[in-house]
């Protein structure tokens, strides 16, 4: 599993959790925040290795071997990406997702990855085409889950990476 967003890590510790076997890396840009997740962290031996800075610079010094698969949760800050009207445009997000992808595949060239892309239940339809079109193959799902902006849910994406029954 590897969080570029990781914040408290709260999200990436279920992921891992979940997971039999699975480790976590994840990446904070925030002083405090990395100071606060690192204590909680270590004051419940999380299987978390969490690196302090920008997952861009960063992502690189933390290597897989080449056939190991790789969980990538992306939720980067929406900020004005989410228009009432149009829906949340993905490409407008802080770092915009499609630049996300491009630092890991150039990161992990080899690795299966599984992207899981935090999304809304109204996506602007020509990002999510763009988007799309990085992936060998890739799924939306909207959760039965309502929120004061709407329904989120994810978009898997895949590269590398087999579906069951494939």
């Amino acid at each position: 599993m590897v969080d570029a967003f990781a914040g408290s890590c709260n999200a990436l510790l279920w992921l891992v959790r979940g997971l039999p076997g699975a480790v976590g890396v994840g990446f904070e840009f925030d002083d405090e925040i990395f100071r606060l997740t690192s204590r909680n962290l270590a004051a419940i031996g999380a299987p978390i290795e969490l690196l302090h800075g920008d997952c861009r610079s960063l992502i690189g010094e933390r290597r897989f071997p080449g056939r190991q698969p790789i969980v990538a949760p992306l939720s980067p800050p929406w900020g004005e990406a989410l228009n009432p009207k149009s829906g949340l445009d993905l490409s407008q997000t802080k770092p915009p997702i499609s630049k996300m992808i491009d630092v890991f595949e150039r990161a992990y060239p080899e690795n299966p990855i599984l992207y899981v892309i935090e999304t809304h239940e109204r996506l602007a339809p020509e990002p999510l085409a763009h988007l799309r079109d990085k992936f060998d193959w890739s799924e939306v799902e909207v959760f039965d889950v309502g929120g004061p902006t709407g329904r989120h849910g994810v978009l898997l994406g895949a590269q590398r990476w087999r579906r069951a029954g494939d």
